[in-house]
């Protein structure tokens, strides 16, 4: 997986592969405003427009699993 800093846990981000095997990282806030780059150098440590992606199925589940630990 390729670093991208914040954009790796944002919701406004869409990941974009290639036929050649090369990920971009486009920034849908940038499609309605310009202060945002459609596609920002990376890894990004700072913007004013990141919010965290909602967390997926996995991730929940891995979530609940080490939030309870196993009883003996």
């Amino acid at each position: 997986m390729t670093y991208a800093g914040l954009c790796n846990d944002c919701r406004h981000v869409q990941t974009i592969r290639n036929d050649r095997g090369s990920v971009f990282f486009l920034c849908r806030r940038a499609l309605d405003d310009p202060r945002f780059d459609k596609y920002p150098r990376l890894p990004v440590l700072l913007c004013e427009g990141f919010e965290p992606a909602p967390p997926t199925a996995a991730t929940a589940s891995s979530e609940r699993k080490s939030s309870h630990p196993s009883q003996s």
